[in-house]
């Protein structure tokens, strides 16, 4: 039998003081609700209830079921509720696996996620890749690049563009560029990736007309933060993502250049998640909260970006020098 079902309606029939008032109340017949009381006190091997025409009354062993019955009730509602409010109501803590080219820019907005939902605790992890083991602890995973075989559900949200620049004072002493075949006389400053590719070949794009600059940086470091700091102090050019770069550039720190020119090959995001977990709420608020974040990055009717040679073959080292460009 079912026991759950048989202490459910034993609790009810106690609080109605009828068979036929408790079975009004659960919307089924009478004879289903004496039928499993007659299978609970089967299955316990007691009486539980004292009926007569005239009147119901608890035996002495129902009076000692009873008193348990109804907690066991009270607090099984009340998980029921929480895991309720839980589905609809985002709460809980909440681990975000975020790629490291835009931790930084993450974190500049991640206040406005935190108010607007306040029984979430938040966990960001520094991982770049989704085949990364420790892809594995997180809830959901914002990944910048060119997405492979992987297990999680994923949802494209944006499209990033890179912005190349340098300082007011390098510009000075220097020039401005305004042909990328004019970068080679000018000290570049370079990232190398995560998985050790030296992005030492930029390539441009305008009208048809296409440039592709084999560089011999003089500085290379796998922060793009760091990169953007040696740049500020004039050391010399970067090419970084936009929504890096853009906060320096707004206010003066660096200046945009070569603007006619669109760097080519900036990588997508994605947001992704394990099937099924769409029904957390607190996973649906943050799903919610990086479509609007990164919803602005991606210019209409742009594309995103083919995956590139060097990202498919999984180049390590000089870029320019595996492409042939020198």
């Amino acid at each position: 039998m079912d026991k759950l079902r048989g202490i459910e309606y034993f609790v009810r029939v106690v609080e109605a003081g009828s068979f036929a008032r408790a079975a009004r109340e659960l919307e089924v017949s009478p004879p289903a609700v004496t039928k499993m009381i007659n299978a609970l006190e089967r299955t316990l091997g007691v009486k539980l209830l004292s009926r007569d025409s005239k009147k119901l009354s608890l035996t002495a062993d129902g009076e000692q079921y009873l008193a348990v019955c109804a907690n066991t009730l009270a607090e099984l509602r009340a998980v029921e509720a929480g895991l309720e409010s839980g589905r609809s109501r985002a709460s809980g803590k909440l681990v975000v696996g975020v790629s490291h080219v835009i931790c930084q820019f993450v974190a500049r907005f991640i206040s406005g996620f935190l108010e607007s939902h306040p029984a979430v605790s938040f966990e960001m992890k520094t991982i770049n890749s989704p085949s990364d083991p420790s892809a594995a602890s997180v809830d959901v995973m914002l990944f910048v690049g060119w997405l492979e075989e992987s297990g999680f559900v994923a949802k494209r949200i944006g499209q990033t563009r890179f912005l190349t620049c340098a300082s007011p004072s390098y510009l000075e002493a220097h020039g401005t560029p305004t042909d990328p075949e004019e970068l080679r006389n000018h000290v570049c400053l370079t990232f190398r990736t995560y998985r050790g590719m030296i992005h030492d070949l930029w390539k441009y794009e305008r009208q048809g007309e296409t440039r592709n600059v084999a560089l011999t940086p003089r500085f290379i470091a796998d922060d793009r933060a760091a990169l953007g700091e040696v740049a500020i102090r004039g050391v010399g050019i970067v090419r970084g993502l936009s929504l890096n770069l853009r906060p320096h550039v707004d206010q003066g720190r660096l200046v945009a250049i070569l603007n006619e020119w669109s760097a080519e090959e900036g990588p997508p995001i994605y947001v992704l998640y394990r099937r099924g977990a769409r029904n957390s709420a607190k996973l649906r608020a943050f799903v919610d909260f990086a479509v609007k974040l990164f919803a602005d990055l991606e210019p209409s009717g742009t594309h995103p970006s083919s995956m590139p040679q060097w990202y498919t073959h999984r180049w390590v080292g000089s870029r320019a020098r595996h492409a042939g460009a020198r």
